[in-house]
Parts: structure tokens; C-alpha cells; sequence
């Protein structure tokens, strides 16, 4: 049983459920540690629960039969994950490792179907979620398919500003993790990471990127500039 509810009510998931839904949520959640590396499903398993995180970072990605690594997003405090397969009992799409240690919260199908049998805002919360999801997954592809790879480094950097810094503007990551998200590689991020230095839209220290003018980016995303 959980003692703090305090993360799942600023999940979306919980948005306008009655204040009771979180008393009823600490009985069917469960908290568990992981520490950084520890894979928490793999692509093809076999799915039965959705995730809070709590605390630490996780990311969601897939590999490729020929090695190459996808990553689709870096999630923090707050973010949910895992929730497709609670819905349609097929395998897990893609593959969720923490990257710093982190505590999630765990909601198993029993205990969801009984949170949206009393409480069914929660279910379209759920629903709310994943049209998010499908509009985003909609401009990604337009954005890998289309733009140059400066419209895509852009494109990941304020994909991961609103991911996983709530819309900070001071992002810590690597080149390689970068190219990851932009389906690009190291080397092509760090020369776009430098020309838009030059355009005073980023600026770059030791391991992070801060955007300056997240708007320009933006233009930059969609080919405006």
C-alpha cells in the first residue's frame, strides 16, 4: 500500500477523479525501487501493468534486429507508461530501462479495471493520454520523414524539454542520446548542436544544452528557418 499519493495525483491520469479515487489508488498501486540499468520490460514480453515514475528517469525504447537502438522518449516524475497493454493483452511494444534509480509505482490489471469500475474518469484520462500520444507520434513522423536533420535535432530537443523537464529550458543529456531521439548519429548531432549555437537558439556546456529561444527551435522543427 502506498503511504504518499502525492505523485499519482499529479499524474494526468488522476485529472478531475474525485479526491476518494486516491485513497482507493493507494490499495491497488504498489511501490518498487529500481536502480539505474535494471530493464523493467522488454519489447514482445508479455504485459500486465502500467507505471507511474515517482522519482528518477526511465527511458522507452526499441531495438532493431540489426542492433540499431530506437529511443522514443525519457520520462521523469509524474509520467505514465505501460498502459497499452492493460487495454488490448498484447506484448509490450517497446522497452522501458531505468536511467538514474528510480521509484515507480505499479498498477497491475486487477486493480485497474476495479480503480475504473468505481471511478470511470480514469478511463478517459486514460484515453486523453493516449490521443496525446498518437498526435505526437503524428508530427514525429513528419518530422523524421520530412525535415532535414536540424529539424529533427530540434524536434528532440523540445520533445524532451516538455518530457522530462516540464518545460525547462536546461537539458542534461549526450550527443549519443540526442542522436538516439532524432534518429540521427553522433556526429551529425554534434554539428547541428553547433551551428545552432552559432544561431544563439542553444547553448552548450558539459553534458547539457539549455535552449535559449525554444520558438526559433520550433521554426527550426518545422522548417521556417
Amino acid at each position: 500500500m502506498l503511504t504518499d499519493t502525492q505523485a499519482l495525483a499529479q499524474t494526468p491520469l488522476f485529472q478531475g477523479v474525485p479526491e476518494a479515487a486516491l485513497q482507493v489508488a493507494r490499495e491497488a498501486f504498489v511501490a518498487r525501487s529500481y536502480p539505474a540499468g535494471k530493464l523493467i520490460f522488454e519489447a514482445g514480453d508479455l504485459g500486465a501493468a502500467l507505471y507511474v515514475v515517482q522519482s528518477g528517469k526511465v527511458r522507452i525504447y526499441r531495438t532493431y534486429f540489426d542492433g540499431r537502438e530506437r529511443m522514443f522518449a525519457y520520462l521523469g516524475p509524474g509520467e505514465v507508461f505501460g498502459e497499452m497493454s492493460l487495454l488490448d493483452d498484447q506484448p509490450r511494444s517497446a522497452s522501458a530501462e531505468v536511467v538514474e534509480d528510480a521509484v515507480l509505482l505499479v498498477l497491475y490489471q486487477d486493480g485497474y479495471w476495479s480503480l475504473v469500475r468505481r471511478y470511470p474518469e480514469i478511463l478517459h484520462n486514460l484515453a486523453v493520454i493516449l490521443a496525446k500520444r498518437l498526435r505526437e507520434a503524428d508530427l514525429e513522423l513528419e518530422v523524421l520523414s520530412f525535415e532535414e536533420a536540424r529539424g529533427r535535432v530540434a524536434y528532440a530537443l523540445i520533445k524532451l524539454s516538455r518530457q522530462l523537464y516540464n518545460g525547462g529550458n536546461k537539458l542534461r543529456l549526450t550527443h549519443m542520446e540526442l542522436a538516439q531521439l532524432s534518429g540521427t548519429s553522433r556526429e551529425t548531432v554534434t554539428r547541428v548542436l553547433h551551428a545552432l549555437r552559432d544561431e544563439e537558439l542553444v547553448k552548450l556546456g558539459s553534458g547539457s544544452v539549455e535552449l535559449l529561444d525554444p520558438s526559433g527551435l520550433e521554426e527550426v522543427m518545422l522548417g521556417l528557418r
